[in-house]
């Protein structure tokens, strides 16, 4: 469906007028679009094409002239580049490298002594000196 098919069938909804007086040479004043009707056709379509009109709305003659003016917005939307999210930053390959060589220990905290083993504990001097 082209640009002027989509118009067409929008302006056949909201304003109920007949698909056979609506061609793209067609007069806007014939089929009496003041300017409050465009704007809110305007409104409509910003909706409908995922666009932003201009702050001035051009005076429109003809229903094509709607349909170019609209179709010059959608290729100006869809030629903008589509914004990407920055990529996160790559580590230097020093850093990298040295990460790697660390020994697990020393990346989870401080290393950890061997318990000592529960046959091999020291007494006390006051144990022992009672035992003697």
């Amino acid at each position: 469906m082209t640009t002027f098919d989509r118009i067409r069938a929008m302006i056949i909804r909201d304003f109920e007028l007949p698909p056979e007086r609506l061609q793209r040479d067609t007069l806007l004043e014939e089929i009496e679009l003041d300017s409050l009707a465009i704007t809110e056709l305007v409104f409509e379509i910003e909706d409908e094409f995922k666009i932003t009109a201009e702050n001035t709305i051009p005076r429109f003659k003809t229903l094509g002239d709607i349909a170019d003016y609209v179709a010059r917005l959608v290729a100006e939307r869809d030629a903008k580049p589509v914004p990407q999210r920055p990529a996160a930053k790559a580590k230097p390959a020093a850093k990298r490298a040295a990460a790697k060589a660390k020994p697990a220990s020393a990346t989870k905290g401080r290393a950890r002594k061997p318990a000592a083993s529960p046959g091999k504990r020291k007494r006390s001097s006051a144990r022992g000196a009672r035992a003697r």
